[in-house]
């Protein structure tokens, strides 16, 4: 199908004269030809392609814009749609605006049937009437523009959500590994040395079936939040909540030293013990313990193919776990108590001599599925 360009014989002529009414209806349609009488003289020449054709392709002179009059195009950034314009819209117009420019962008077919009305940057520039149309063409641009910066602010709106969403539900370091591996493989294992954290409500279970569950939920509120902040505002992350428990960790890279590390989570565990103790349900304040370890960790993904989760796991997890769970009938000797703070024997090394004093009361434990295990508390 060929389109004939008659010039109009008369002043008195119609501009659609000689172009078939569904091309001049696309044409009027995309404003590019808004206030302009000599439709003809644009030199407009039909094109068809079929799903997947290219218009162009990045890095191609930018010689020529289209009008859609059938169909839709899309505009990539590689495999990535960026855009898609549709029936009666000008695509490829923004690279006319200089000289020598090249295509930013593919500009792909995506339906079956495709027409556009292709019309070249000299014809346009020779028109009667250029001042015109690239006013238009200027007017095209400043919708499309508002319309990019509107969509823009939404998305920025939504992936300020969706970062706060990811934030509530994974900790900094996780989310920075993440990032690292990319959205289409799971994050990276590795092999690090890390303070592994565990903290539980002593007796906490007997409050559940009392208490409303609005109270219920009120109390474990409180008392995580009084967890949460020293741990993450002296350098850890909080890994889970389990119940009333929560499990939290410290990487310690190469060029750190593990004893700052260590005091550092061992003052968080100091104020978690008082600001926990404040909360009393009745006149019964809430009684913490915290289980402090030191050790080589395997961090990662873990779970399904569907579902996974980043976490830490290993031997050295399990005995930072079975710290925190150690109650008095555990001790081998009978004679001592066990402190809130439980600390191994490898994170008692890690502190200064004045800490340790402190933390002097040695210990020996059988830990469940471990065996005897040493410790030490306050």
């Amino acid at each position: 199908m060929t389109i004939e360009l008659k010039k109009p014989s008369s002043q008195k002529s119609r501009p659609q004269e000689g172009l078939r009414a569904r091309y001049v209806a696309a044409l009027v349609a995309s404003g590019l030809i808004d206030d302009v009488t000599d439709i003809c003289g644009l030199d407009a020449q039909p094109r068809r392609l079929s799903e997947n054709e290219f218009v162009c392709q990045r890095g191609e002179a930018a010689e020529v814009l289209w009008v859609i009059v059938l169909g839709s195009v899309a505009v990539r950034e590689g495999n990535r749609t960026l855009f898609i314009r549709q029936q009666n819209e000008v695509v490829g117009e923004q690279n006319l605006l200089g000289n020598g420019c090249r295509r930013w962008y593919d500009l792909v077919a995506s339906e079956n049937q495709v027409e556009l009305l292709e019309i070249s940057k000299i014809s346009i520039e020779q028109h009667p009437q250029a001042d015109i149309i690239w006013r238009n063409i200027a007017k095209i641009i400043s919708l499309k523009l508002k319309d990019a910066s509107s969509k823009t602010f939404t998305l920025s709106r939504q992936l300020e959500d969706d970062t706060h969403i990811l934030r509530a539900y994974t900790n900094e370091y996780a989310l920075g590994r993440r990032l690292q591996s990319g959205a289409t493989s799971l994050t990276d294992y590795r092999i690090d040395r890390a303070i592994i954290w565990f903290s539980d409500i002593a007796d906490f279970s007997q409050f559940i079936v009392q208490l409303p569950p609005n109270r219920t939920a009120d109390i474990v509120q409180r008392f995580f939040n009084a967890q949460s902040a020293p741990i993450t505002g002296r350098g850890g992350h909080i890994d889970k909540f389990m119940g009333d428990g929560l499990m939290a960790f410290w990487v310690i890279s190469e060029d750190e030293s593990a004893g700052s590390k260590c005091m550092e989570a061992l003052k968080a565990a100091e104020e978690v013990i008082k600001a926990v103790s404040d909360i009393k349900i009745g006149n019964v304040p809430l009684h913490l313990r915290i289980g402090l370890h030191i050790g080589m960790v395997l961090s990662g993904d873990f779970g399904s193919t569907e579902r996974h989760q980043f976490t830490l796991i290993g031997p050295e997890v399990n005995k930072a776990a079975r710290l925190e769970q150690l109650h008095d009938a555990d001790l081998l000797d009978g004679t001592h108590e066990v402190g809130p703070i439980r600390l191994s024997g490898e994170f008692h090394s890690e502190l200064s001599k004045p800490v340790r004093q402190r933390y002097g009361r040695h210990l020996k434990a059988e830990a469940k599925n471990i065996g005897p295990i040493e410790l030490f508390s306050s």
